[in-house]
């Protein structure tokens, strides 16, 4: 009886022993998921309910200088998929495909299905976190996509979408070299600076000059899926930080003259500058042919771009393109002749048509030099020389002084430089500085051949192997203008003023501005045909081959001029590109329309 007892003590002392066992182990396991591992099980809880998404920022809006916009952003949306939410046999693709291509109709957005299984399937088996993560499929599809493909989110496991800001551009404008576009982001620039992969960035133009204000700051969303990866909108019980738009750009364009200017061009080759001299602010832009901004929503067919590519439609003729300066080049030579007092006004030279350079290295067969009017201007001055354009007189004064100086050469370099040719003006967007030889150019470029006498007539009148872009002939325009006390050409209004100012005597510009007087408001003026009763008109034509050695079928047509209306100022330079010996006043007739243009915006005011 004794054994007994005893023997059930010890039963009930091990049963005791093995439930409080038991209990310890759960309660140390409970201890263990709620308190040590509590944060790391919320986490995973939480993927199956709440999940961090980053949300795009809308890009800044681009205006005119009145406010008026020009470049918005308009609701695009990305189709995202979570490939922990994923299953290819319950997807259904065929639903899914057909309604893509009967809403988009653009078969290059499309990933194909096999990519699509391999890729999601690749991410979920080999990237435990990233399975957690959606992955862009599609961009740029539209609202009413969008709808459809809620309307059978069923049928989508893992489905999600991301609005996707899109560039949204003004019917009338194109503007599109100095807007510059908008790209997918580079893979070495993914992780860096903020960007992720399938975002976009400017390219070229404002766009890429002020990206970092342009582009806002991304936001970060709570968003509630279930396990089936159904998205049900915002968890408002966590914090969920709102994107930051990005800052707007105020140009200095004015939109009305801007549409007038590329509607003059449209049909041309060639470019329009209008500025303001006081300031330095860009009136109008424009390079033709230009290019329509929208076809950079969404992928770009290669069609398209190798088209725009090889008739140079991405070039910005206004800054980037280099053309010889023709007569242009004349006012360089005007103000060396002035300033160094190498001839007086009244010293004149008889102009038949025609200059005879003796050949030294050939007796009996001079080189012949022609000026454009083929009977000649007769006896002309400096000032007649700049308003009947003769190049005998400049033929006659460059090799004059060659005699006394032999580097002539480097001197008509220097003042080309004090008028801006040669460097860049520091506007906002990309430009090139253009080339004005001087002898060490000429010693490497043309070897043997220099120096020699022959050079020197082609160089003064802006042929040879000058080079300058229309924005630096309106930079030496507005020079003129204002006797040489400017500002740096700007596009953005909270651009700083930085004042241009040139050491040429006050004098010597006014001379210069009576002599564009005399081209476009006295008989005998090559730009007679420009004079108005209401405000006062000066400029300069000019005509240059484009290509050495071209014939006179290919041409380059110049105006640069200013006009002047009570205190207002406002500069153009109009290049156009092949005209023939018929049609190379076509830069005179466009600079009239806008002439017109904004005489009737004064008179409005």
């Amino acid at each position: 009886m004794k054994n007994n007892s005893a023997l059930f003590a010890k039963r009930k002392n091990n049963l005791i022993f093995f439930i409080f066992f038991i209990f310890s182990i759960i309660t140390l396991r409970f201890f263990f998921i709620q308190i040590i591992k509590y944060e790391s099980f919320e986490s995973a809880s939480d993927r199956n309910s709440s999940r961090l998404v980053k949300t795009n920022a809308p890009r800044g809006f681009i205006t005119d200088r009145n406010g008026r916009v020009i470049v918005s952003n308009r609701s695009t949306f990305s189709i995202e998929i979570y490939p922990v939410n994923f299953n290819d046999s319950s997807f259904n693709f065929n639903l899914f495909y057909s309604i893509i291509d009967k809403a988009q109709k653009r078969s290059n957005f499309l990933v194909k299905k096999e990519n699509f299984i391999d890729s999601i399937n690749y991410i979920k088996k080999y990237f435990r976190k990233g399975k957690f993560k959606p992955v862009s499929i599609i961009n740029y599809i539209d609202f009413q996509t969008k709808a459809l493909l809620s309307e059978y989110k069923i049928h989508f496991p893992g489905l999600s979408f991301k609005s996707n800001p899109a560039r949204y551009y003004s019917k009338d404008l194109r503007l599109s070299h100095v807007l510059g576009y908008l790209r997918p982001v580079p893979i070495h620039k993914v992780n860096k600076e903020g960007y992720d992969i399938n975002d976009i960035y400017g390219v070229d133009g404002i766009e890429s000059k002020f990206e970092d204000k342009l582009r806002g700051k991304k936001g970060m969303e709570n968003r509630i899926i279930d396990a089936h990866g159904l998205d049900y909108g915002l968890d408002n019980e966590k914090d969920n930080i709102p994107s930051i738009s990005g800052d707007n750009i105020k140009l200095t364009i004015d939109y009305d003259l801007q549409y007038t200017v590329e509607q003059l061009i449209e049909q041309y080759t060639g470019s329009v500058i209008c500025m303001d001299p006081l300031n330095g602010e860009v009136l109008a832009m424009a390079s033709s042919p230009n290019y329509s901004l929208s076809e950079f929503i969404g992928p770009l067919k290669h069609e398209i771009w190798n088209d725009w590519t090889e008739k140079k439609i991405l070039l910005n003729r206004a800054t980037v393109g280099q053309y010889q300066p023709g007569s242009l080049h004349k006012l360089v030579a005007y103000i060396m002749f002035m300033d160094k007092n190498l001839i007086s006004n009244d010293l004149k030279v008889d102009c038949d048509g025609k200059f005879e350079l003796e050949d030294f290295s050939n007796p009996g067969k001079p080189q012949i030099y022609r000026c454009w009017k083929e009977d000649g201007h007769g006896e002309v001055d400096i000032n007649d020389a700049i308003k009947k354009s003769c190049n005998v007189y400049f033929y006659d004064m460059i090799l004059k002084y060659q005699e006394k100086d032999n580097l002539i050469i480097d001197e008509l370099y220097e003042y080309s430089e004090k008028l801006g040719f040669n460097n860049k003006t520091g506007i906002e967007i990309f430009e090139q500085k253009g080339r004005i030889p001087d002898s060490n150019w000429m010693n490497i470029n043309e070897g043997k051949r220099w120096p020699k006498r022959g050079s020197m007539p082609n160089l003064v009148i802006g042929q040879g192997a000058n080079a300058i872009t229309p924005l630096q002939a309106i930079n030496a325009i507005n020079l003129i203008a204002t006797n040489g006390n400017t500002f740096k050409p700007r596009l953005v209004m909270e651009s700083s003023l930085i004042p241009v100012k040139s050491s040429i005597k006050r004098h010597i510009w006014i001379n210069l501005q009576d002599a564009l007087y005399s081209v476009v408001n006295e008989e005998g003026g090559t730009a007679y045909s420009l004079r108005k009763d209401d405000v006062i008109v000066r400029g300069k034509t000019g005509t240059a081959q484009s290509k050495s050695n071209s014939s006179t079928e290919d041409l380059i047509s110049w105006f640069a001029g200013y006009i002047e209306y009570n205190e207002k100022l406002m500069s153009i330079v109009v290049m156009i590109e092949n005209t023939n010996t018929k049609t190379k006043g076509l830069a005179k007739e466009i600079s009239n329309e806008i002439i017109n243009y904004q005489i009737k915006q004064y008179n409005d005011k």
